[in-house]
């Protein structure tokens, strides 16, 4: 009978999606099951990398309706088990930046031991601050109007501590403005 210490050693898990999930072939050697670390683990600045980097791909291209794009985004940051407030409602400022605060798994509700329930209520957190030593994440999002009529977005994932996320830190490189002088978006030097 084998242990699972043997068995460990020969499990590869993957996805099998036709072509691979680059479009190629599939790649040979898979991510085994004991180094999959989740990207929901957001902890580890390895996992928020993975973040920012689906989202310069994201916005990598430009969008017809800049509102229709942030939703398909959000369904998918959804599946890192990140979420942002956006509906029909929320506006969009075209040629500035605006931030969107990341909760994690819909945030936190309730009491810990040492939390006064009677005097400050029930505790309501993003689910971050917890993992993050009291900072918080944000999308700091740019959204342009291109000179072929179409919508340029860019979206960096900011680290903040406080109420502001505006005075928060890129997590990968230095903070850019997403916008140049001439209103376009500035190309990420990481």
């Amino acid at each position: 009978m084998k242990k699972y210490k043997d068995l460990r050693l020969q499990l590869n898990e993957g996805e099998n999606t036709e072509g691979g999930a680059l479009g190629g072939y599939p790649a040979q050697s898979v991510q085994s099951a004991q180094s999959d670390f989740g990207i929901h683990r957001i902890e580890d600045n390895q996992q928020v990398q993975r973040i920012q980097a689906f989202l310069n791909a994201f916005t990598g291209r430009e969008y017809l309706e800049p509102r229709a794009a942030l939703s398909l985004m959000r369904v998918k940051i959804n599946l890192a088990g990140l979420d942002f407030e956006f509906n029909g409602k929320t506006p969009l400022n075209v040629g500035q930046t605006q931030y969107l605060k990341l909760s994690r798994f819909g945030g936190t509700f309730g009491t810990t031991p040492e939390h006064d329930l009677t005097k400050d209520g029930f505790k309501t957190t993003d689910g971050i601050e917890d993992t993050l030593n009291g900072d918080h994440l944000a999308i700091a999002l740019g959204i342009q109007e291109a000179p072929s009529g179409l919508y340029k977005m860019s979206a960096d994932v900011v680290r903040y501590s406080g109420d502001n996320p505006e005075q928060g830190q890129k997590t990968m490189g230095a903070i850019t403005p997403p916008l140049d002088t001439h209103g376009f978006i500035k190309q990420r030097q990481n």
